[in-house]
């Protein structure tokens, strides 16, 4: 009687797993149908390449890769305090004070820190001593641009570091961005203002 019991089991437990491996199975395929039809409906409306998702429209292609840099470092005697400033004034960098303040006003100040904060955003300041800035540069359509540049105590005055990344390698050239290059310069000296 013990044996018939046993096997009662075993075949229950046998049947239990077969079954279970199908069901897995069938859970596994539904759950790539949703998966699949998901995906559609939340790729709907974005622009790709027609042989990328059926044909699909969508409004916007995948970010250009920032793969391309330049970069160049100029001694400024001008305190390093003094030539942030400047630097941030002219060319509208936003410290990450002003990106909390924004956090802290609702829905729209959150949704303003975040356009800001998307890219290259970048900053860090510790006074008399170092700063970091970067932001998105220029808005050529398809091509991702980004600068960021780093000032730091140097004696009386400071070192600045500027470096420019790009998608586009015309954009890392000399031609491209050594004006751009030496005007920082001269804003961080005061002689642009």
């Amino acid at each position: 009687m013990i044996n018939i019991n046993q096997n009662r089991v075993v075949g229950v437990a046998l049947s239990a797993m077969l079954l279970g491996g199908c069901a897995g199975s069938e859970v596994a395929e539904w759950n790539k149908k949703v998966s699949d039809m998901s995906y559609g409906l939340l790729s709907m409306g974005k622009k790709t390449d027609a042989g990328d998702s059926g044909g699909l429209p969508t409004l916007s292609k995948n970010a250009p890769v920032v793969n391309q840099k330049t970069a160049r470092d100029f001694e400024v005697p001008v305190d390093v305090d003094t030539a942030a400033a400047r630097v941030k004034r002219y060319y509208n960098f936003i410290s990450s004070d002003v990106v909390n303040t924004l956090k802290g006003q609702g829905l729209e100040g959150g949704m303003k820190a975040a356009a800001i904060t998307q890219g290259g955003y970048a900053w860090d300041a510790q006074p008399g001593a170092y700063y970091k800035m970067g932001r998105d540069w220029g808005a050529d359509e398809g091509i991702e641009d980004n600068i960021l540049i780093e000032l730091e105590k140097n004696g009386a005055g400071s070192r600045m570091y500027i470096t420019f990344r790009s998608s586009e390698a015309s954009h890392v050239s000399e031609d491209y961005v050594g004006k751009l290059f030496t005007q920082i310069k001269q804003v961080a000296e005061g002689k642009i203002r």
